[in-house]
């Protein structure tokens, strides 16, 4: 299966996500999809010996993104992070509670490549979510994994990352050329672009 990365025009990536009940996780169809969305992030995740500094990670992939409207996440909490394993598979994540503590992290997201900038995210959540097999799952995450999590939740629910944007109308626009750079100067970019006019109301 052959999944292609959603333009920011579709209203695909604006929409909520269908649930997967437990039983359709049996089904040949959906594991395929799933299969397909793995094979996506360990094609496009850009790290171990390979890694090339001038490109971005994929560290997680909702459905929505590649066309597929349904409530499955990929996220690779491994990433910086040794307490946890290699890429997982989350159905139907929901968030059940997220601290008051704040932390702001930079974001980018695969659908919108040259567009980056500063969200304030909870710092702790506890998520529970099915395991591709339709096994309960409770993680509890602080820091980057809840970051993440947040985001990719985010975007099962119709929201991108730019509507929480702490400057909508100074986002940071990052050529494929100036990532690198990008990574070392991000505090004190000064290449803007305002992306307030495509911004979700809550």
């Amino acid at each position: 299966m052959q999944l292609t990365v959603r333009e920011p025009s579709d209203q695909l990536l604006r929409k909520e996500c269908t649930p997967i009940p437990k039983r359709d996780l049996r089904k040949t169809s959906v594991q395929e999809e799933i299969e397909a969305m793995i094979d996506y992030v360990y094609g496009t995740n850009n790290k171990g010996k390979k890694r090339k500094s001038n490109q971005s990670m994929t560290v997680g992939l909702s459905a929505n993104q590649v066309g597929l409207s349904k409530r499955i996440s990929i996220v690779d909490m491994a990433i910086g992070k040794r307490g946890y394993s290699d890429i997982q598979v989350l159905i139907n994540p929901e968030i059940i509670w997220a601290s008051t503590s704040m932390v702001e992290h930079g974001e980018g997201c695969v659908n919108l490549p040259s567009i980056w900038g500063y969200v304030m995210r909870s710092k702790r959540i506890k998520v529970k979510a099915l395991d591709r097999s339709g096994n309960e799952l409770l993680l509890t995450l602080v820091g980057w994994p809840a970051i993440l999590l947040q985001h990719e939740i985010d975007h099962l629910n119709g929201k991108l990352f730019i509507d929480k944007l702490i400057d909508p109308k100074k986002a940071h626009l990052v050529e494929k050329n100036d990532y690198r750079q990008y990574k070392t100067e991000k505090k004190n970019w000064t290449k803007y672009i305002d992306v307030s006019k495509y911004i979700k109301p809550e």
